[in-house]
């Protein structure tokens, strides 16, 4: 008898075999036991089978897969014809089915608030971007809502040539960017992970009146606060040096309050089973806890990272000899505001957008990262 491929067999390892029908395909096979789960050789079905009798699933994962990509592809569809014509988004709220009518009004309502917001942002961008092509005493000023009759390309070089900052081009620049952004970014959210996870987790004395202090802060603005830490910094020697980003190494603020949220979610059974295996307290920390709080320090440092390279006064006050694209295009704009040799509107909106490549790269890869929620997952009690 012709040997066929197994398609499986759910429980008890048989010897025997069994003559099924994929679902799918139609085709008889021969099975025998021994095995769970395969698929099945002529079409991709799965089929399970139960000794004589038979228990058949068949599922095609092409099919599945293509099903998969096309609806993703109707859902970017349809978000962007609610985006171009928000009529189809109030439509698509009117048609969701489950809520009630006047859940349905107040989803409109905001569908429609939050669309004039993205409809403005997006046409401010939209207009930077092709009036950073233009003249600026030629064109910029005359119709500023027209598009250029010219698209002047030099704009771009002008404000790679120009932009400058103590003797320190635009690459220099943008490598003390990164630095400072990425550096800062990683300090100060380890450090916000740290102390959550410590008043999460830790019984220590005082721990409710230090927790209500951090609260206390955080309701009052704190003002003048600067010219403290201005002297503190310069007593520390710190200033005009990489060693200044010790201190976002802070670990309180509205960071401190989502970690500690976290990980007061997470199961402690993950601490205990981890000192019964005599690890310690720093290596539950770093091996088992920072894993898991991954998807959240993730999103923390991605907003951090955006904040702080936009972020033009501290590098100007403290790292004036190492600036920043910030504080670079901040000068220029300052230096180049009555100048007529040159066209600085136009140069000032290409040299910011060229500084805005990174976080638009962030945003459009990890945008969705940010704004979805965060998975606690782990052991349920």
């Amino acid at each position: 008898m012709e040997q066929h491929k197994a398609i499986g067999v759910l429980n008890g390892a048989s010897t025997k075999k069994y003559k099924v029908v994929c679902p799918l395909c139609g085709q008889a096979l021969l099975v025998s036991g021994g095995h769970q789960m395969q698929k099945c050789p002529h079409c991709d079905g799965v089929l399970i089978v139960r000794k004589k009798h038979t228990y058949q699933r068949a599922q095609n994962f092409e099919k599945q897969d293509k099903t998969k990509v096309l609806s993703n592809v109707q859902k970017i569809l349809m978000d962007i014809a609610c985006f171009l014509i928000p009529v189809f988004g109030v439509i698509r709220i009117a048609k969701k089915k489950g809520n009630t009518v006047g859940e349905k009004i107040v989803n409109s309502l905001i569908f429609i608030l939050f669309w004039v917001y993205s409809a403005s942002l997006t046409f401010f961008i939209i207009w930077s971007f092709y009036s950073s092509f233009k003249l600026a005493f030629d064109e910029f000023f005359v119709d500023m809502i027209a598009l250029p009759k010219v698209w002047h390309f030099s704009n771009y070089k002008e404000a790679y040539n120009y932009i400058e900052y103590n003797e320190v081009g635009f690459v220099g620049m943008f490598i003390n960017s990164l630095w400072f952004a990425i550096g800062s970014s990683l300090l100060s959210v380890f450090m916000h992970a740290v102390t959550g996870y410590i008043f999460a987790k830790y019984n220590f004395p005082a721990k409710e009146a230090a927790f209500s202090f951090v609260l206390f802060t955080l309701a009052l603005p704190i003002v003048g606060a600067l010219p403290s830490m201005y002297k503190v910094v310069h007593w520390l020697h710190l200033q005009e040096t990489p060693l200044f980003l010790v201190t976002y190494l802070g670990g309180f603020g509205s960071n401190f309050l989502i970690m500690y949220a976290y990980f007061k979610g997470v199961d402690k059974t993950y601490i205990e089973a981890a000192d019964i295996d005599g690890a310690g307290r720093w290596c539950i920390f770093i091996k088992i806890m920072m894993p898991l709080a991954v998807p959240p320090c993730f999103s923390l440092f991605l907003m951090s990272f955006i904040g702080q390279w936009n972020n033009y006064e501290t590098p100007m006050l403290f790292l004036d000899s190492l600036p920043t694209l910030s504080s670079g295009l901040y000068e220029f704009r300052e230096m180049m505001r009555f100048s007529e040799s040159t066209s600085p509107d136009t140069v000032f909106i290409a040299g910011a957008l060229l500084a805005s490549i990174p976080v638009i790269v962030l945003v459009a890869c990890f945008g969705e990262k940010i704004m979805s929620n965060v998975s606690m997952g782990g052991i349920k009690g």
